[in-house]
């Protein structure tokens, strides 16, 4: 390599390193600084009761004169809302009890979660053998899925409940146990099932609580919903072209003003049951309530009275709608420098119609994010507040995105010195880096023209 190349070349290595140096030093603060806390708010943190614990019960105040309960005939029952899964009144609630039918409920949200209702399942003899099989299938025949949904929420198919268990899991009992877990896992700790359908088993049991926590995590699905509320529909079949009419059995659905759900269930054991929702507007927004009763003798009018009463004398108050800014949190080195905090989802709390509360909400969100910032990440809280007592609470979330940018919101005397830095004394250190270079070359080849050290001494 030419003399005036290797000096371009040493100088150039010395000029990239020293850039390099300058570099590190300048982001080791930025970095270091990315490893701070993750929250800092203005506001002092909420005491642990400030969260909702389940199950949330509507806010009671002093000097609010107790109200007498509507006229229930079942041995368990309860009134939720929809949305918040506030408990506005109950029964034996947590006691367990047969419940029948009403297990169909987790038996089709598997069947959804599963995400399989396009497959095809073909009835084996075992499952055209289960007691009561109202399907009526014939030797080998063939369903979609997505028909044997709707066989299983509105004609209560025990025998399409078998089939589905044994395509999706190779057994029913093995169905079964999967429910059983899938209800621990959403919290419903006092239900245990035995068979996909609710046909009686000692030790297959639910409480009227348990059931509505259940019917709420189904009620995110619209396949659940759109089977829940349907009250006839064809379905196709391959063999038993006859029998493709599919009534609900739940007449809830013809008989209340807004009812959309849910499930009907009846063995000798447990009685007459039902889980129902039903939907209606309160200050132009839906209101949607969720009744379960346990053996009882008027289970269609059980549910109604519990809703009528509900509507009567509770109502729900919205504190913020799901996307509203309720705060700006400032980014650090971000292609933005600041970003929206909105509400995660629709803050709403369940207060009787003659309270007259104080209401009012706070607001505690994250003073600044260092970038990148992802979307709907968590920066704060929004807390309902009834006479000074929290009640509720969604999560503050980022509006939209922030990607990192290195440059951004350095200091300008940060800029200039590294400039200067680089300008200035990297060419200096990088003569001293090429001219040391020069010297142990020199050295080198002084070494290899001596007698012996070199390429002439060897034999």
């Amino acid at each position: 390599m030419p003399p005036r190349t290797r000096r371009f070349s040493s100088g150039l290595s010395g000029g990239l390193l020293c850039l390099a140096l300058a570099f590190g030093a300048l982001l080791a603060p930025r970095i270091a600084a990315s490893q701070g806390p993750l929250f800092v708010s203005d506001e002092p943190a909420l005491p642990p009761g400030a969260r909702a614990l389940p199950p949330p019960q509507a806010p009671a105040f002093e000097g609010e004169a107790p109200l007498t309960g509507p006229e229930v005939q079942a041995a368990s029952a309860i009134l939720v809302d929809a949305a918040t899964g506030t408990v506005i009144w109950e029964k034996n609630a947590h006691e367990r009890r047969p419940n029948a039918s009403t297990t169909k409920i987790m038996t089709a949200t598997l069947m959804i979660e599963s995400g399989r209702l396009d497959d095809v399942v073909t009835f084996s003899d075992r499952a055209r053998a289960t007691d009561y099989a109202n399907l009526n299938a014939k030797p080998g025949e063939k369903f979609r899925m997505r028909e044997l949904l709707y066989a299983v929420m509105m004609r209560s198919s025990n025998d399409s409940c078998v089939a589905v268990a044994e395509h999706l899991a190779g057994s029913p009992w093995r169905f079964a146990l999967q429910m059983t877990q899938k209800a621990q896992e959403i919290g419903a700790v006092n239900t245990n099932f035995v068979t996909t359908n609710g046909l009686y088993h000692p030790q297959h049991y639910s409480t009227a609580y348990d059931l509505a926590l259940m019917a709420r995590y189904a009620m995110r699905y619209p396949e659940f919903n759109d089977a829940a509320r349907t009250q006839s529909r064809k379905i196709s079949r391959s063999l038993n072209w006859k029998d493709t009419l599919l009534k609900n059995h739940n007449k809830f659905l013809a008989r209340y003003e807004g009812a959309d759900g849910v499930k009907t269930g009846y063995v000798s054991q447990s009685g007459r049951c039902l889980v129902a929702s039903a939907t209606r507007l309160e200050e132009g927004r839906p209101w949607r309530l969720v009744t379960v009763v346990l053996n009882s003798a008027d289970h269609y009018g059980d549910s109604a009275r519990m809703m009528n009463w509900g509507r009567k004398n509770f109502q729900p108050v919205f504190f913020a709608q799901r996307g509203e800014q309720l705060g700006l949190a400032s980014v650090q080195g971000g292609a933005s420098s600041k970003v929206p905090l909105v509400a995660a989802q629709d803050l709403v709390a369940i207060v009787r119609r003659d309270s007259g509360h104080n209401r009012e909400r706070e607001v505690h969100a994250r003073r600044e994010f260092q970038a990148p910032v992802g979307q709907d990440q968590v920066g704060g809280r929004v807390v309902a507040m009834l006479n000074g007592r929290p009640v509720a609470q969604v999560d503050l979330v980022a509006a939209q995105p922030v990607r990192q940018v290195w440059m951004a919101g350095m200091a300008p005397w940060t800029g200039w010195s590294m400039l200067v830095f680089t300008l200035v004394l990297g060419p200096r250190y990088a003569r001293a880096f090429a001219k040391s270079a020069r010297r142990r070359r020199r050295r080198l080849a002084a070494r290899r023209r001596s007698p012996g050290g070199g390429r002439e001494g060897l034999g």
